[in-house]
């Protein structure tokens, strides 16, 4: 019989990054099985171009939360009808609910599968699953999902490693955009942006590291969403001269293909920090408050300063000073970048 995956991520974007990990596992264990995922419709362009994947399914968040409103129900209704006759459809045998909360594992119930998994259950989740796996210390990205992978069976876990190709029109778009910014000759790509400050690099050391980089023969483009366009812009302003931005002006998508096309990645615990890394580009990972994990693939280095406070991940201790990130000296950043690319250290 043939084996039918979902897989159930419906976000953020790293997090799907790193969620490749199972998919790629399941595939290479499995060649002529099917494999679904369930994502944010907001998200599922970054799984477009991904050929170990079947078919993806579209969650509609901000459609559901909508219906949520007075008088609305029956809208949310005829939603949640008709995404479960589309994962009828497929006839899955299993899911494995990546997420671990109530609300994926509540869509999980949907497909009608005959055997649910569950990866780090939390909010009550493997209450509505037949088997869960429980959380571990990670030392590799990906880590979690090897896991899972083990506890199916599969042979290729301990290899399983996550991979996000672009799709050819995001490839196509990526490529023009680079053209257009004259950076066709090669570039750095810089991503200091998350949602939590404790996350966050400091903005001067940003700009004084597009300055060494630059007298190396490296030009820096920055990365980010509309919502971080007005910080990008400072670092840019104080950068040297040369360095562009491009926050806001991309599609995630495009986003994600344009890091394919970078000679190395600096960034701080971001999904395109880690998209980076599932190209397969040179990537240094600045990590402080949160710790997904502690050593990188080759080609990637990653760079922490443990404390004892640390990690902390959503409840900082230390007034905002975020020792762990202030620890990173912008020497040290550019010293692991150089190294990456082969160049002489500094002196």
């Amino acid at each position: 019989m043939r084996r039918r995956f979902l897989i159930i991520r419906l976000g953020a974007i790293g997090d799907i990054v790193v969620t490749t990990t199972l998919l790629h596992g399941l595939r290479a264990t499995w060649p002529d099985a099917h494999i679904g995922w369930l994502v944010d419709s907001r998200l599922a362009g970054m799984l477009e171009g991904v050929d170990a994947l079947d078919r993806i399914h579209r969650w509609d968040r901000v459609g559901w939360a909508r219906s949520l409103g007075p008088l609305r129900l029956r809208e949310l209704g005829v939603a949640l009808a008709a995404l479960r006759a589309e994962l009828r459809a497929e006839a899955y045998t299993t899911v494995l609910d990546a997420q671990g909360l109530l609300k994926s594992s509540a869509l999980a119930l949907l497909a009608g599968a005959p055997q649910r998994w569950v990866l780090r259950p939390r909010e009550g989740a493997s209450i509505l699953a037949h088997h869960a796996v429980p959380a571990r210390e990670r030392i590799r990205p990906g880590d979690e999902y090897r896991d899972l992978l083990r506890a199916l069976g599969a042979h290729g876990a301990d290899g399983a490693r996550m991979g996000l190709q672009a799709s050819a029109r995001a490839t196509e778009s990526a490529r023009a955009l680079v053209s257009r910014l004259q950076r066709s000759d090669g570039f750095v790509a810089l991503c200091p942006f998350t949602t939590r400050p404790q996350k966050h690099w400091f903005d001067d050391r940003w700009a004084d590291l597009t300055r060494i980089l630059a007298a190396c023969g490296l030009r820096c483009v920055i990365m980010g969403g509309p919502q971080d366009r007005v910080r990008a812009e400072s670092i840019r302003d104080a950068s040297v001269p040369g360095t562009v931005s491009i926050a806001g002006e991309a599609p995630l998508e495009i986003s994600g293909a344009l890091l394919a096309l970078a000679h190395l990645t600096v960034g701080v615990d971001t999904g395109l920090t880690h998209w980076s890394m599932a190209h397969r580009v040179p990537t240094v990972a600045l990590l402080g408050s949160a710790l997904p994990y502690t050593t990188a693939f080759d080609g990637s280095i990653v760079l922490r300063q443990p404390m004892a406070c640390s990690p902390c991940d959503r409840r900082p201790t230390c007034s905002g000073r975020f020792d762990c990130m202030r620890a990173l000296g912008t020497e040290r950043v550019a010293q692991a970048a150089l190294t990456l690319l082969g160049q002489p250290a500094r002196a």
